[in-house]
């Protein structure tokens, strides 16, 4: 990628497993001064390298205890989805959201209080998309493994 070196890269392997490390403890592990690694996170953020932060939380915390994937398949996938996909990110409960190859061109991760909350959603999709869906897919989650690059400790067996 243009305009970042090694150093960049590894600060940004370090940034994906541990968000909330200092600056100093960044720059002790990348060989450079805190200030020398604020100028950098300022330059990766600014070429979109960074782009956001946030916590890893347990949804079961904020009283979603499912978490399912939905697969779309549309008889149609072209620019005209954009819309109806841009309405979709903004819903809160959506954690991630996907156009990919393949028969199903939609994937959306989100997280409900229940299994009736499940059932509107689907509903929801049905209404967002109209007679361009052509199918839905609900998968429910039942364990994790690994998510956003962080190893599930309740996995690890010693």
């Amino acid at each position: 990628m243009p305009g970042i070196d090694e150093r960049d890269r590894e600060i940004l392997k370090i940034l994906r497993k541990e968000g909330r490390i200092t600056l100093t403890e960044l720059g002790k592990r990348v060989g450079l001064s805190p200030a020398s690694v604020k100028n950098r996170l300022t330059k990766l953020e600014k070429l979109g390298a960074i782009k956001g932060y946030s916590a890893v939380v347990d949804p079961a915390f904020l009283d979603e205890y499912v978490q399912a994937f939905f697969e779309l398949k549309l008889a149609i996938d072209d620019r005209s989805i954009d819309r109806i996909l841009r309405e979709l990110s903004k819903f809160e409960n959506v954690e991630s959201l996907y156009r990919r190859s393949g028969e199903r061109q939609i994937l959306i991760k989100a997280s409900f209080r229940n299994t009736n909350e499940v059932k509107d959603f689907a509903g929801r999709l049905k209404k967002l998309f109209g007679r361009n869906l052509e199918r839905i897919e609900a998968t429910l989650i039942i364990d994790t493994f690994k998510e956003n690059w962080i190893v599930n400790s309740s996995f690890i067996r010693p």
